[in-house]
């Protein structure tokens, strides 16, 4: 291993919706976080892997945001967000440069991110959409509450400045070692960000309540090397049965939208011809079950 080698784990918190997960799609130049303009879009710590030939290898995880939890389900992925931090060498908090500071950045930076012992680098995002007049301003409304050891100005959307961020933590990595095969960019399994997929048309393709009250679970992943197939069943759950007449749709239009849009997304993503089959199953209350929240993998003993 090269001595000047550097390496090690980066994570990415923020209020849910700041860009999070479009930001770790840029960071790595594919897509394998699902995107959506409605909060509360990510539930796993998904990583993104990026590797330097000459400088090393950055592993990026992203976290679901941080917010007051409403049920079991909340409860379980803010733990989830918080617990990964103990074991990274610098975090992104990254920020909405459209809006004030508020409560919940304020609470993340008092009760978080001022109890880790690490490097903070400060992410403000789509500040390139407030007056040239406001940005420092703004800036300093953020650098009065906590000394980041970075700030940069991004857009997540577009990738500005993106290069920036990512010389930034290699100047501060450690020396270390190659944890993954320099061709990887995610260790996450493909079944499961076929799952995420999924779940990210029922955000594009229904309202504000559905898609928080649902969950998808891979029941079979099957390749067909012989006919360039990939056969892939799926089971959405839905917490009661008005939900799931809504999530099939009259005649069942819905379902075959949401099947048709993640079947494209899929067969780009894996370029493979994919079957997708779907079902719509009801199980009642399940964000605030423990039992449930298990078998859907939101709960790991």
């Amino acid at each position: 291993m090269d001595k000047n080698y550097k390496s090690g784990f980066v994570s990415i918190i923020g209020r849910p919706n700041v860009g999070k997960s479009t930001l770790l799609n840029h960071l790595i130049g594919q897509k394998i976080a699902i995107t959506s303009s409605k909060p509360q879009t990510t539930r796993v710590n998904m990583k993104g892997i990026i590797t330097d030939e000459e400088k090393g290898q950055i592993v990026f995880v992203d976290t679901p945001g941080l917010h007051k939890p409403h049920h079991l389900l909340g409860e379980q992925l803010i733990k989830k967000s918080i617990s990964s931090l103990s074991d990274i060498e610098i975090v992104l908090f990254i920020v909405d440069g459209t809006e004030e500071v508020g409560g919940g950045d304020r609470y993340i930076i008092e009760n978080v991110i001022s109890k880790l012992n690490k490097p903070i680098f400060l992410l403000i995002n789509k500040l390139d959409r407030v007056p040239k007049k406001e940005k420092s301003r703004f800036i300093q409304q953020y650098t009065d509450l906590f000394e980041f050891t970075k700030v940069f100005q991004i857009s997540a959307k577009h990738g500005e400045n993106i290069d920036q961020v990512i010389a930034g933590i290699f100047e501060v990595l450690p020396y270390g070692p190659l944890y993954y095969d320099p061709e990887t960019i995610t260790d996450t399994l493909t079944r499961d960000i076929v799952g995420e997929m999924i779940r990210e048309q029922l955000f594009r393709l229904l309202g504000d309540e559905i898609p928080h009250a649902s969950a998808v679970l891979i029941e079979s992943y099957k390749d067909n090397p012989t006919r360039n197939l990939t056969s892939i069943k799926a089971n959405i759950y839905v917490e009661r049965d008005s939900q799931k007449g809504i999530v099939i749709g009259k005649g069942a239009s819905k379902i075959k939208e949401i099947g048709e849009n993640a079947r494209k997304e899929i067969e780009a993503m894996i370029e493979n011809k994919v079957f997708l089959e779907l079902q719509v199953k009801v199980m009642k209350d399940w964000r605030d079950n423990k039992r449930n929240l298990k078998r859907l993998g939101y709960i790991v003993d």
